[in-house]
C-alpha cells in the first residue's frame, strides 16, 4: 500500500512538472510615444515544437508589437519581444497559442502610452500634494477639538454624512485599484481608457476614513452641548443603506453589474459632499460665527480640491484620455464642490463673521 501511494504521488508530481507554463514578467507597461521596451516571456515544460505564440493588440493605432508571432521550441526557454508606443491612450494585448491544450494564466497585459514622461512625473507629484493637503485637513479640526476638549461648533450631521460618503467612495476606489475582475469590466466599457484610480487615491480614502472615525470618537468623549445627529440626517443614512441593500440584491439576481454598483457608491459620495457642507454653513450662519470650525481645514481642503482637478486634467491631456473624467466623475466632482464650498467658508470666516464672538446655540 505504501509503495502504491509513493508511485501515485510521484505520478502526480511529474504531471504537475510536465504541464506547460507561459509566464510574462510584467503585466502593466507605461511608455512614452515612440518609446520601445523589450519584454520577455518564459516557457517551461513545452512538450512539442511548432507551437505559435501570437499577440493580439486590441488598439493597434496605439501600440505596436514585434514580432507578432513567436515559434516556440520544446523544453524550457525565454523569448523576447518589443512593444512600441505609437499614440497616447490605453491598450490591452492578448497572448494566445494555436495549441488549445496550453493555457496562459495571465493571458493579457495592459499598456499605457503617454505624450511626455515628465508630465506623468508631475502628475504623480501633484497627486501626492493633493493627498497630503486633503489628508492634513483633518488634523486642525482634531487638534482644535482636543485642545478645547469640546466639539461644539462641529456639526454632527456633517460627520454622519461624511463617514457614509467616505465608506461609499472607499468601495469604489479599492475595488478599481485592487480587483482585477472589476478592472476587466472597466476596460471592457472603456477600452482605450486607463484605470482612473491611483495609489494616492487609495491612501487618501483609507487615511480619511480613519480620521473621521477618530473625530467621531472625540464627539463621544468631549463636551458637545446639546448637539446630536438630526432626524433628517438619520433618515438620509437609512435611505442610503436601503439603497445599497437593494443594489446588492439586484446584482445577485444578475440585473446589475458590480461596476455599476460601485459607480452608484461613488455617486453617493458626490451627493453627500454636496449635502454635508450645507448643515455646517447653515450653523455658521445661525451662530453668526465660524468658531469651532477650523479655517485651516478649509484652506487645506480647498488646496486639495484644486490640485485634484489639476491632476485629472493633466492626465487627460497626457494620455489623450478625456473619457477618464467620466470614468471617475466623482473625483472630478469632489474637486469642484470642495473648491466652491470652501471658498464660501473662507468668505464666511474673513468677511461675514470676522469680528463675531462665539455664541453657543
Amino acid at each position: 500500500m505504501r509503495t502504491f501511494l509513493l508511485l501515485l504521488a510521484a505520478t502526480f508530481i511529474n504531471a504537475e512538472n510536465s504541464s506547460t507554463s507561459i509566464a510574462f514578467v510584467e503585466r502593466q507597461i507605461n511608455l512614452e510615444i515612440n518609446e520601445t521596451k523589450k519584454l520577455s516571456v518564459t516557457v517551461t515544460n513545452l512538450n512539442n515544437s511548432g507551437v505559435l505564440l501570437s499577440f493580439d493588440v486590441l488598439q493597434e493605432d496605439l501600440v505596436y508589437v514585434y514580432p507578432r508571432k513567436i515559434l516556440l521550441e520544446a523544453g524550457n526557454k525565454t523569448y523576447h519581444f518589443t512593444i512600441e508606443g505609437i499614440s497616447p491612450g490605453h491598450s490591452d494585448i492578448l497572448a494566445i497559442t494555436n495549441d488549445s491544450s496550453i493555457t496562459i494564466p495571465q493571458e493579457h497585459f495592459s499598456v499605457n502610452v503617454y505624450k511626455k514622461k515628465i508630465l506623468d512625473i508631475v502628475s504623480q507629484i501633484i497627486g501626492w500634494i493633493f493627498i497630503i493637503s486633503w489628508g492634513s485637513s483633518f488634523y486642525p479640526q482634531l487638534y482644535s477639538n482636543y485642545e478645547r476638549k469640546c466639539v461644539i461648533g462641529l456639526n454632527f450631521d456633517y460627520l454622519a454624512l461624511n463617514i457614509v460618503g467616505y465608506i461609499s467612495f472607499a468601495a469604489f476606489i479599492l475595488n478599481l485599484y485592487f480587483n482585477l475582475e472589476i478592472q476587466d469590466e472597466y476596460y471592457e466599457r472603456y477600452p482605450r481608457g486607463q484605470i482612473p484610480v491611483k495609489l494616492n487615491d487609495v491612501v487618501y480614502i483609507l487615511h480619511g476614513t480613519l480620521a473621521i472615525f477618530v473625530t467621531i470618537g472625540q464627539c463621544c468623549v468631549f463636551e458637545r452641548g446639546h448637539q446630536k445627529v438630526s432626524t433628517t440626517a438619520k433618515s438620509l443614512v437609512t435611505l442610503i443603506v436601503s439603497f445599497y441593500i437593494t443594489c446588492v440584491a439586484l446584482e445577485r439576481l444578475k440585473f446589475l453589474k458590480w461596476l455599476d454598483f460601485l459607480y452608484y457608491c461613488s455617486y453617493v459620495k458626490l451627493a453627500i459632499t454636496l449635502l454635508k457642507y450645507i448643515p455646517q454653513a447653515y450653523m455658521n450662519y445661525k451662530r453668526k460665527s465660524t468658531s469651532g470650525w477650523s479655517i485651516a481645514l478649509v484652506f487645506l481642503d480647498l488646496n486639495g480640491g484644486l490640485f485634484s482637478i489639476l491632476q485629472m486634467m493633466l492626465d487627460c491631456y497626457n494620455y489623450d484620455d478625456w473619457v477618464s473624467i467620466f470614468g471617475n466623475p466623482t473625483k472630478f466632482g469632489l474637486g469642484i464642490l470642495n473648491a466652491l464650498f470652501h471658498s464660501f467658508f473662507i468668505i464666511q470666516h474673513f468677511v461675514f463673521y470676522k469680528d463675531s464672538a462665539y455664541t453657543m446655540i
